[in-house]
């Protein structure tokens, strides 16, 4: 009976995350790219991607939260790289807190602009290659998002505080009409 289970749960993880697919783009594929989200320790509830977005090379991503230490939001703009998976772009803040820049720093070889403006900190990174982002999903007051495909993705609402997930791309080649 176990395994019954466990594969139920893994048939009901994958409708989850077609769902999600579905809803966040009205089609199963439009771009040439896949945006996905994975737990790094796959589980019987979640055993592969627990969200998937087709996208284009060149589009972009939002990561927003709130900064667990000051309180305050915090914004993260990627980009779908072709060669890289995830490019970073920028970060977005309006007020200094721990772990987050207080000027340019240089990262694997490319140097951040960092500009103060009327809103706060901006922190350009240039499309750094960064390939996948691992991160530890927060608890509610945190509130992990992300804004892609023209649709929000709260990461509480795929996998429990304390996960671990990859977010990464895989780009793919969409055949030309005819093929």
């Amino acid at each position: 009976m176990g395994s019954a289970s466990a594969v139920l749960r893994a048939a009901g993880a994958a409708l989850a995350a077609a769902a999600v697919l579905l809803t966040a783009t009205g089609s199963a594929d439009t771009g040439t790219a896949w945006f996905s989200v994975r737990p790094t320790t796959p589980s019987a509830d979640a055993p592969g991607p627990v969200a998937l977005v087709p996208l284009a090379v060149g589009d972009r991503i939002e990561l927003t939260h709130t900064h667990s230490v000051h309180r305050r939001p915090v914004y993260e703009v990627f980009s779908v790289s072709a060669d890289a998976g995830l490019a970073m772009e920028e970060m977005r803040f309006d007020a200094h807190g721990a772990n987050l820049p207080s000027g340019p720093e240089t990262i694997g070889g490319v140097t951040t602009t960092f500009v103060r403006d009327g809103s706060g900190y901006v922190v350009d990174h240039h499309g750094r290659p960064i390939g996948t982002v691992r991160m530890v999903v927060g608890t509610a007051d945190v509130d992990h998002r992300l804004a892609a495909g023209g649709r929000e993705i709260r990461l509480l609402d795929l996998v429990g505080p304390g996960t671990v997930v990859e977010l990464y791309v895989q780009a793919h080649r969409v055949a030309p009409s005819g093929e």
